[in-house]
């Protein structure tokens, strides 16, 4: 089966589950009083709604369906992928850094890139230990003539195994094959920096942990 009927394959299977959990959330909210119960259920749609939007996302990735491309900011979008991260009750744990200088502007689909950015930070949420470190940087460069801006997700986990990195874009290979990982989020990250033009590597950090580079257009 190719990638990207498997994709469409796996929208189609998440579509109904995800209007019932939809429809579930937006029924208690009626009913529920307590706020922080509200402020929980009202994270809870959220993230329920991104995922209806990565569905979404998923079969556009298997037509490569041309998407509508703006200025956005960076620190904003990595703000907002922490925010849908940070249901994880492991994220209170953790000690997160949104360094991303705020004067950094990329071109491309918010939507997108914010399912980008919710895979790879996830990702360094699983591979840190409690009272982990997770920082996000950016810094702008040129190439050929172009301006881009480079984003890098940063954790000091235990790294990328070594047989793993070479091929760590590729479908189905993952270090957490259960509930944890299916080892299509990086694949589908991949193809989507590459619709926008850009490019995303990893790497291991000399100092311990993992390094994801994102680089995209500069708007």
């Amino acid at each position: 089966m190719s990638l990207g009927l498997l994709s469409t394959s796996v929208a189609h299977e998440l579509n109904t589950p995800l209007a019932v959990l939809q429809g579930s959330v937006e029924k208690l909210l009626e009913t529920i009083k307590d706020k922080p119960t509200l402020d929980r259920l009202g994270r809870m749609l959220r993230v329920t709604q991104r995922l209806r939007t990565i569905s979404e996302g998923l079969v556009d990735f298997a037509r490569v369906r041309r998407q509508e491309t703006e200025s956005l900011s960076l620190r904003s979008l990595i703000e907002e992928s922490w925010n849908l991260v940070a249901i994880d009750e492991k994220a209170a744990v953790v000690n997160f850094a949104n360094g991303v200088n705020e004067v950094h502007l990329v071109l491309g689909n918010s939507d997108r890139l914010v399912q980008v950015f919710v895979n790879l930070l996830r990702n360094a949420l699983l591979a840190v230990a409690q009272d982990g470190e997770i920082r996000v940087e950016s810094r702008q460069l040129s190439k050929n003539g172009e301006r881009w801006v480079c984003c890098r997700v940063l954790d000091n986990g235990p790294g990328i195994p070594a047989h793993v990195i070479e091929n760590v874009f590729e479908a189905f290979v993952t270090t957490r094959l259960d509930a944890s990982g299916t080892g299509l989020g990086l694949t589908v990250a991949e193809g989507i920096v590459t619709q926008h033009g850009g490019t995303i590597v990893a790497t291991n950090r000399s100092t311990g942990g993992a390094a994801l580079e994102v680089t995209l257009p500069e708007a």
